[in-house]
């Protein structure tokens, strides 16, 4: 009996492998999968600005970091002795402004060099409700516990989100032609927005990414939320609150996503890198020296096979 529908999204024309330059933003989501691309080697770059869920705010600090613009300090606060920025995850914060805008500054400057050389760009995009600062006139990625009396929720417009990526995807590929960028939607359910709300959010998300690949060249879609919500379809691959995806549904997500782009040598390096990992997480029980001098010989041969065969790994 089969109790999943096995999905297997379409192949593209192009493969990825451990010599590419990746870099994921946005939601939590991209923090799992890269995570698993930081375990595996890849050279990436992940979530310069933090966790961001709504597409506006992504928009935004990539804007910024591309343009070279210099943030204006009316987005910075100060929160129990720290320093925050609106358009930014409570991860980065500093104790006085200067240092957070220096920080800010430097995280711009990292970013833009990247996506100048990058290969691929992972747009997560995880709600199309955003809270609005009427004072400071933005979609903030954080309301770091201020008063609710400062933000309006709003779903965002779908017309709006397109009409805005479109000109983003432009400044990228301007700057760097050779980008691919993939759109994944994160499984997380917003389940404080309400259910309806919350599919009205991802529904609206997922046609935004529809319209925005149907308009552009190297734009593509990876259904993450699909796999999760219509393949698996069942709550024990979901965390005890019902909304976040529990390691086994993320590895599957991992599964999929490496079937898809990744060529029969990276499939292979991961194999290597995954006894690689294990080795270095596994514990000796029982530490005596033969035992232990034994353990150590089996990783270092390991790291020697793997960087003999893939010299480009940094290990």
């Amino acid at each position: 009996m089969q109790f999943h529908l096995n999905h297997n999204p379409k192949k593209p024309d192009f493969e990825i492998n451990h010599q590419h330059k990746i870099a994921l933003i946005g939601s939590c989501f991209a923090e799992n999968i890269g995570e698993l691309m930081h375990e595996n080697k890849f050279d990436m770059l992940l979530n310069p600005n933090g966790i961001i869920f709504n597409p506006k705010t992504i928009l935004d600090v990539i804007q910024k970091s591309i343009s070279n613009t210099n943030y204006n300090t009316s987005i910075l606060l100060k929160h129990t002795n720290l320093f925050y920025s609106f358009l930014h995850h409570s991860s980065i914060n500093e104790i006085s402004e200067i240092d957070l805008e220096k920080k800010i500054n430097t995280i711009n400057n990292t970013t833009c060099n990247y996506l100048k050389d990058a290969h691929f760009l992972i747009l997560t995009f995880g709600s199309a409700f955003a809270y609005y600062c009427k004072q400071l006139n933005v979609y903030v990625a954080n309301c770091h516990k201020q008063h609710s009396d400062l933000f309006e929720k709003r779903l965002l417009k779908l017309d709006e989100l397109v009409k805005d990526y479109l000109q983003l995807i432009y400044q990228l590929q301007t700057i760097n032609p050779k980008l691919k960028i993939i759109f994944t939607i994160s499984p997380v359910k917003y389940l404080k927005d309400g259910v309806e709300e919350n599919f009205i959010s991802k529904s609206t998300l997922r046609l935004a990414i529809n319209e925005i690949i149907h308009q552009t060249k190297n734009c593509f879609y990876f259904a993450a939320y699909e796999l999760i919500t219509d393949d698996l379809r069942d709550y024990r691959f979901y965390k005890e609150d019902l909304a976040h995806p529990n390691q086994q549904a993320i590895d599957y997500v991992w599964q999929k996503f490496s079937e898809t782009y990744f060529s029969n040598q990276t499939l292979e390096l991961n194999k290597q890198l995954k006894k690689l990992n294990s080795a270095l997480k596994h514990r000796v029980l029982q530490p005596d020296k033969e035992e232990l001098i034994k353990h150590q010989n089996y990783i270092l041969k390991l790291r020697e096979e793997i960087s003999n065969k893939y010299p480009y790994i940094k290990l």
